[in-house]
């Protein structure tokens, strides 16, 4: 290391030394701003681009700060869909505590649109495809997927004659889904004209074809995101 590299990250040291000791918001204020920080350079950049230090520069901390909180950068990255979950769980909530059945599924459909255009959403989810494959990552996005298959078929309206003797129909609970991951996906590409997901699922629970859903047995497509996929949630 040259003396003009070894000057510049001492001098850099102590500026964010500086900058971290000015720092006294309390803890999870400073972990959620770090993964705001986190999430916004993964999309930016996606995850293997992203750096330690492009992190910690974008949050405005010392890099001793950034690995006190999230000593490797798939920490960060968990932390985020983590922030997301919980976000989920949140929402899910939320909804249940004003409506039921297929009012409540129409609410989350419209919540996943609303969720899909943010501006950071596209880029977040392929900075997460990069190393979904790694067993953490898909942990952590089988948790939430969980999540939000029991939310469905919790709602979905039971067939009157069987009402309070079977579970919800699993194909329709798999159609819901589809739509769900079908506008995710396509939100990648261009903006989802608003309502249509919500109006697509109101058609469906009102007995008609569901759009973009696969044939039964289907194979789920490489890469394709989950509804609810992380997005700006972790900045919330």
């Amino acid at each position: 290391m040259s003396a003009l590299v070894l000057r510049s990250s001492l001098c850099g040291g102590y500026r964010d030394a500086m900058a971290a000791r000015r720092d006294t918001r309390p803890y999870e204020e400073r972990r959620s701003a770090i993964l705001e920080s986190a999430a916004a350079e993964f999309a930016a950049s996606g995850f293997t681009a992203a750096t330690m230090a492009s992190i910690h520069r974008r949050a405005g901390i010392s890099s001793g700060t950034l690995f006190h909180y999230f000593p490797t950068k798939i920490d960060l990255l968990l932390g985020v869909l983590d922030a997301g979950r919980r976000d989920t769980e949140r929402t899910l909530q939320a909804i249940e505590a004003e409506a039921a059945g297929a009012a409540a599924i129409l609410r989350y459909a419209s919540h996943v649109e609303t969720e899909i255009t943010d501006a950071i959403y596209p880029g977040l989810v392929r900075a997460v495809a990069d190393v979904e494959r790694l067993p953490q990552v898909a942990e952590a996005l089988a948790v939430e997927t969980a999540l939000i298959d029991a939310f469905i078929r919790r709602h979905l309206p039971q067939d009157p004659e069987h009402s309070g003797t079977a579970a919800p129909d699993a194909s329709a609970a798999r159609a819901i889904r589809w739509m769900l991951d079908g506008a995710s996906t396509d939100a990648l590409v261009e903006p989802v004209p608003a309502g249509s997901l919500e109006r697509s699922v109101a058609r469906f629970l009102d007995g008609g074809p569901p759009r973009g859903a696969p044939a039964e047995g289907a194979p789920r497509r490489a890469g394709h995101p989950q509804a609810g996929a992380p997005a700006a949630r972790s900045r919330r």
